[in-house]
């Protein structure tokens, strides 16, 4: 009830509040207005916004417009009326460009309290006679506070997020960018000061060249994600089809790869954990047993219980598994989860006796994930047992198998699964194939 009168009051101050504050600025500024006896100014920052609506720079993790740096420049040179009028032309020309028409007031009032702000502080730091440059250092600094804090209220508005989670958004995706935006017009206005209006040229011709490499820097860093997509897509086919030919010798487990791969990823992600480590748990769970390839059929697909030597050299298959990644030189990242997710907490496991912290992260996480999975499905001489039961045996060996938060996390996951999801993990047998998966398969297997 709370949060929604809160962001009812929010709507309103962008929508109303906003314009508001945007009329009486202008009417503030216009007692200063200028214009009639600087029209060559008034050309020339005209042109310059209107070019800056068409040569975005494009970070990363945002667009930008060269204005923040134009309207700076024209409150360092004439004041705020001039930083207004940028702000006015920009919104304008910004709302008929990409038809947000809505949006365009409280754009516009955001800028000119801003701008107002900006030019406040100009005034009182030129009545002290502080030195430019502090001065001008400051001026940027509150000029960013200012525009970031206030856009992050629109945007927050409109996209219904937190402001303050807004705000961390835009400070990473590009400050950096904005601080040389902001230098370039610092430099600009104060060579246009002392040298005159000429200075201008060989500043446009810098902040073009800035858009210009930012695109293609942008464009070229498009390009090599894809890249970077299409072998990480390559690379997951490989997995799949290197787990799904381990399973295809033991039909019994058939999947069990998959669904390790899953639960495992699952616990990742309730530890909120960065997506390149839940990938990395998620890959790991896939070829966590891609040892059993080097495991004899006779072993893998005996249906009674297996002798002591038939044991020993089933343990074999982290160690083996450890080799084969290591010497293809793929996947080195996962070596340690794959060579350990036998080892227990107790140091009891195998096949180095690693014990707590010891064993990496990744392994403690896909030892829960198996042990469940082996647990819960079926086998040839035993039927799964209860997932209830499963989850009373990873409890109690909390402390001696298993990592004590790992367990206690799996647990509460699987206790608050709806039971038809929850069966549909359990009884997972793969995602569907692909084409080149399949003809993988048919060279492994």
């Amino acid at each position: 009830m709370r949060q929604n009168i809160s962001l009812r009051l929010k709507g309103i101050f962008v929508t109303v509040g906003f314009p508001i504050l945007a009329l009486l600025i202008l009417l503030y500024v216009l007692q200063d207005w200028e214009s009639k006896e600087n029209l060559q100014i008034l050309f020339v920052y005209t042109l310059l916004t209107v070019i800056a609506c068409f040569a975005p720079i494009r970070t990363y993790h945002a667009v930008l417009t060269l204005n923040s740096a134009i309207i700076l420049s024209g409150i360092l040179l004439e004041g705020a009326w001039l930083g207004t009028w940028s702000a006015i032309l920009e919104n304008i020309l910004l709302a008929f460009l990409f038809k947000a028409h809505k949006k365009m007031l409280p754009n516009i009032g955001q800028w000119l309290v801003t701008i107002w702000i900006v030019g406040c502080l100009k005034t009182w730091l030129d009545s002290y006679h502080i030195p430019w440059m502090i001065a001008d250092l400051l001026l940027m600094f509150v000029f960013f506070v200012a525009n970031t804090g206030l856009c992050a209220i629109l945007i927050s508005n409109y996209v219904n997020v937190s402001w303050w989670t807004k705000v961390k958004e835009m400070v990473r995706g590009g400050t950096s960018v904005y601080f040389l935006l902001m230098i370039m017009g610092d430099i600009g206005a104060r060579l246009v000061a002392h040298t005159g209006w000429l200075a201008i040229l060989p500043v446009s011709i810098a902040f073009l060249t800035i858009s210009v490499v930012f695109r293609q820097y942008f464009d070229g860093l498009v390009k090599l994600e894809e890249k970077v997509a299409e072998v990480n897509s390559l690379n997951h086919s490989f997995l799949t089809a290197l787990a799904h030919s381990v399973d295809a010798r033991d039909p019994y487990t058939h999947g069990h790869s998959n669904r390790v791969a899953s639960f495992g990823r699952e616990i990742a992600r309730e530890l909120h954990a960065k997506q390149s480590f839940v990938d990395d748990v998620y890959f790991g769970g896939i070829l966590h047993d891609i040892g059993k390839i080097g495991i004899e059929d006779y072993i893998l697909k005996k249906e009674g219980k297996l002798t002591d030597e038939e044991y020993e050299r089933i343990k074999e298959h982290p160690v083996i598994g450890y080799q084969i990644l290591k010497q293809s030189g793929v996947f080195e990242e996962l070596l340690p989860a794959i060579r350990s997710h036998h080892e227990r907490i107790d140091g009891k496991g195998y096949p180095d006796g690693l014990k707590g912290e010891q064993i990496p992260l990744i392994a403690r996480i896909l030892a829960v994930a198996d042990a469940f999975d082996a647990m819960v499905s079926d086998r040839p001489y035993r039927k799964g047992m209860p997932v209830d039961e499963a989850l009373n045996r990873i409890d109690a060996g909390a402390g001696t198998q298993f990592d004590v938060e790992l367990a206690r996390v799996f647990v509460q996951y699987i206790k608050k699964l709806p039971p038809d999801e929850l069966e549909a993990m359990i009884r997972l047998e793969g995602r569907v194939v692909t084409e080149n998966e399949r003809k993988l398969e048919e060279v492994l297997v």
